[in-house]
């Protein structure tokens, strides 16, 4: 709340009203409102709230190969969308210390692959380029306890419907 009021962001938004409290106990949700409504927050709030970050005593207690995996998965539709959503969640995340990866295609694999290293618990991406990452063993979606497809319907109307199943795949069913 303090990262979103040092940006302006004082109220809700319906879409917010309406799904924050749903996600924040781990109910599966589709949310639709028009483009500027506050959707991103709408699941990147209770995506926030639901991290585990080095700095928290709890990072201890998970499983030591799940420490520095990402811990949620946002796939979007274009790189414009998944940069936009990621500079969201990263700024409203800022100071609970929340690292958050933007991945997409039309740029070099390795500071993507660098940044998967040294660890992350947000992946925001494009099918194609998280699909690279996971074949080449870099992308580790086992842990993913949360995972937001973002635009599904722009997804779908693409014809990433065959991506997005693989990536479910691989991802924990209870998710």
């Amino acid at each position: 709340a303090e990262a979103l009021a040092a940006d302006g962001i004082t109220h809700a938004f319906p879409i917010q009203e309406q799904c924050i409290p749903l996600a924040l106990q781990g109910t599966d949700l589709i949310g639709q409102a028009k483009t500027g409504t506050g959707k991103t927050l709408g699941f990147g709030i209770p995506l926030l709230q639901r991290m585990v970050v080095p700095a928290n005593p709890e990072y201890a207690d998970l499983p030591a190969d799940a420490q520095g995996k990402p811990q949620a998965l946002v796939v979007c539709p274009t790189r414009e969308l998944g940069l936009q959503v990621a500079t969201d969640i990263e700024r409203a995340g800022r100071l609970k210390g929340v690292r958050v990866l933007a991945i997409y295609g039309g740029r070099a694999y390795e500071p993507q692959v660098e940044a998967l290293q040294r660890g992350v618990e947000v992946v925001v991406g494009t099918p194609g380029r998280l699909i690279d990452l996971a074949k080449q063993g870099h992308l580790d979606l086992g842990h993913a306890r949360i995972v937001v497809l973002d635009e599904a319907d722009e997804m779908l109307d693409l014809g990433f419907l065959p991506d997005v199943e693989k990536l479910l795949s691989l991802t924990p069913a209870a998710r």
